[in-house]
């Protein structure tokens, strides 16, 4: 897997010179947006050019999609495209607030992830919808499919990465190489639990060769898709991802049941956080013991 993904990104460098030649092109910046715990603390990344902007992912909840408005207008950027990496609904679930304060932005995803949303979308509805009240969407929605494995923002290349095994099945991530930006959606935490709920040893363990895939890149910059907000923007997330893994797979085989594994994980990262109580940690725990069954998404 790791051949396959270097092999990918070293077929698509040819270009790189005859665009760093290209006269008055800016260097890219980056903006991080900590979202709420009733967004999950996800994070939402605003990559920016000298006019225009892509961002990386939408909230869960309304409140938060106004505070991605707000980060863009303060940026005086045009936003151009919203990339969104996978299905689970606090990635994506308020987007209509993004297209109703930017009526031409283009909102995208890997052809998967968006059939993925069409699929999921009236169970996440019911899901959800109960709990979220106002601060969910009036009409909820899904991307656009992008048609090609790019997206360009002022002459430098995005790269999409996947899909691969993450906290979904079909995880994507986006790939700034000009500034060895890593954008890797639910494929990496940091300081948090990590959400299991769909998963069994299998997958796990898959999930942990993505991981050591993206470590290959060595990026610079490096934004998981969830993190506790103190924490940087660099590899310590994929220490992180990498280490819980390893860890969680072990602690199964150690653990009577739930509480037992719980315990285990809270002593092993005791300054983890989880969000909305302890949805991730405790459902992520019942099932990976087989206490309840996976979550269906």
């Amino acid at each position: 897997m790791v051949f396959r993904l270097l092999a990918a990104l070293l077929l698509t460098l040819a270009p790189l010179p005859v665009l760093a030649q290209n006269a008055g092109q800016q260097p890219l910046t980056v903006e991080v947006l900590r979202t709420s715990e009733g967004s999950l603390n996800a994070n939402i990344a605003l990559i920016m050019g000298r006019e225009k902007a892509v961002l990386v992912d939408a909230p869960f909840t309304m409140a938060d999609a106004h505070r991605v408005v707000g980060m863009v207008l303060d940026s005086g950027r045009e936003l151009e495209t919203v990339f969104i990496t996978h299905d689970h609904p606090d990635h994506f679930f308020a987007m209509e607030v993004l297209t109703e304060a930017f009526p031409g932005v283009r909102i995208v995803a890997h052809p998967t992830v968006v059939a993925d949303i069409w699929r999921s979308l009236p169970l996440k509805v019911l899901r959800w919808s109960p709990m979220l009240g106002p601060n969910g969407p009036r009409m909820p929605s899904a991307p656009t499919a992008l048609d090609g494995n790019t997206i360009m923002l002022e002459g430098h290349e995005l790269r999409i990465l996947g899909p691969m095994q993450g906290d979904h099945v079909h995880a994507t991530a986006l790939y700034a190489p000009d500034i060895d930006a890593l954008f890797a959606g639910d494929l990496l935490y940091n300081g948090m639990y990590m959400w299991f709920g769909e998963h069994g040893r299998e997958e796990i363990a898959a999930w942990g060769e993505a991981v050591a895939d993206l470590t290959a890149l060595d990026a610079e910059i490096v934004v998981a898709g969830h993190s506790r907000p103190d924490l940087p923007n660099d590899a310590s997330s994929l220490i992180f991802s990498r280490d819980y893994i390893a860890f969680w797979l072990g602690a199964m085989e150690q653990a009577e049941n739930s509480t037992e594994l719980r315990a285990m994980v809270e002593q092993r990262f005791p300054d983890a956080i989880d969000a909305l109580g302890d949805f991730i940690l405790g459902n992520s725990s019942r099932i990976s013991m087989g206490e309840e069954p996976r979550w269906e998404e």
